[in-house]
């Protein structure tokens, strides 16, 4: 963290703790169970109370199944579990997010490139958006800005850096056009509330060398605000500058609500660790926070109301073998967990239609993002979560 300087030989000493700890989790791995096994999953029998009553399943959730080396969209029936292919995917994918309308899919393929891809649901329609005509070759982060637009970071290298300070904002309609610079802005990470007229995202800039240590170079990181009707002007939320031999972030992945009005990101750090922050967007004011223990890439979800946004992350207390749900409820600033979950990460998170239950996907340590099983949970409560098979990357549309 900052204000902790972490010595040369102290920053190789954390280093190689981090790779013992992820060396043993692969072996522990490769030996356990995969998730889903028992009639809980891989919850321990003693951890719940007597389930409670169970809130009506709507709507059905878009997953990743993949079998065979090919990856395919399923729609799945979160009342019973019913499941009907929509399309072969001739990528293996990393993200997917709905469209405000529910009626399309974005889906960012793995290891990035110059391309994304809509799926429409109605139309069963799979298309390819390139970004190649601006020079773009690897896709960082992408976000819904209407119903029919959608608003990339990029970079003209294919090279993943920790501090993207090359990437850029554009644009491209899902109806057809050319992809546009937007608004000539550097950033990455976005995260739209298009319903609010809202963009968050990081903006990374080159400080200088470090007077403190010759041998490296000052980051300055920047969580940015922007009004996204005509004339709306960048503004920082909140600002940090470190050295960037700490090998941390300070506002990684912002996700905001769909109100606007908050903004989770997460903290992560050379201790192996991530803390979740959850900020007013127009103050920066901090809300509620939750500190875990070698913090996973960020997978967080607001619900449709925007006053309680899911995470996840292993407990500090646990033994680095286990994963916890939290969900964080802004009016009472109170954290709610579920789990512990053996031997697993978590692929993505979903709300349904109604906010009343929470879809979540899981996979052994050593699966890809596209492999998973698809559980529901009313979160906070005793309820038994409801085991819905294979699926990664949940979107819940009604």
């Amino acid at each position: 963290m900052i204000g902790s300087r972490t010595t040369v030989r102290g920053r190789i000493t954390i280093t190689i703790v981090a790779a013992i700890a992820v060396a043993l989790l692969g072996v522990v791995t490769a030996a356990a169970a995969a998730p889903g096994a028992g009639a809980a999953g891989t919850r321990a029998a003693t951890e719940r109370a007597p389930a409670a009553p169970r809130a009506a399943a709507t709507g059905s959730i878009i997953v990743v199944r993949r079998a065979g080396g090919q990856d395919s969209l399923w729609r799945v029936s979160p009342a019973d579990a019913g499941a009907a292919k929509l399309v072969d995917l001739p990528f293996r994918p990393a993200r997917m997010a709905g469209s405000p309308d529910t009626g399309k899919i974005a889906i960012l393929p793995a290891p990035g490139g110059a391309r994304i891809y809509v799926y429409d649901i109605a139309g069963a329609k799979l298309t390819a958006l390139s970004f190649a005509t601006l020079g773009v070759r690897r896709i960082d982060g992408f976000t819904w800005v209407s119903s029919t637009r959608i608003l990339v970071s990029a970079a003209t290298t294919t090279r993943a850096m920790q501090y993207p300070f090359a990437d850029r904002l554009y644009t491209i309609a899902t109806t057809g056009g050319k992809p546009v610079a937007f608004r000539g802005l550097h950033g990455t990470e976005p995260s739209a509330a298009p319903g609010a007229d809202r963009l968050l995202y990081v903006r990374f800039r080159d400080a200088g060398p470090n007077a403190a240590d010759p041998q490296s170079r000052l980051v300055v990181e920047d969580l940015m605000s922007l009004k996204l009707a005509p004339g709306g002007k960048p503004e920082v939320v909140k600002h940090a500058r470190y050295s960037d031999s700490y090998d941390i972030r300070l506002y990684r992945d912002p996700d905001v609500s769909a109100d606007g009005k908050y903004v989770v990101s997460s903290t992560t750090g050379s201790d192996v660790s991530a803390t979740y922050a959850v900020r007013r967007v127009a103050t920066g004011k901090l809300v509620c926070s939750k500190r875990t223990t070698l913090g996973p890439r960020d997978r967080t979800a607001w619900n449709h109301a925007g006053d309680r946004v899911a995470f996840w992350g292993m407990p500090p207390a646990g033994n680095m073998l286990t994963a916890a749900l939290y969900v964080c409820d802004v009016a009472t600033a109170k954290i709610a967990s579920d789990g512990p979950f053996s031997k697993v990460a978590v692929t993505g998170l979903a709300w349904a239609p109604d906010d009343a239950l929470l879809a979540y996907a899981m996979r052994s340590r050593s699966g890809g993002a596209d492999k998973g099983r698809l559980w529901t949970i009313d979160p906070g409560t005793s309820a038994t979560p409801t085991d819905l098979g294979e699926g990664s990357l949940p979107v819940w549309v009604p």
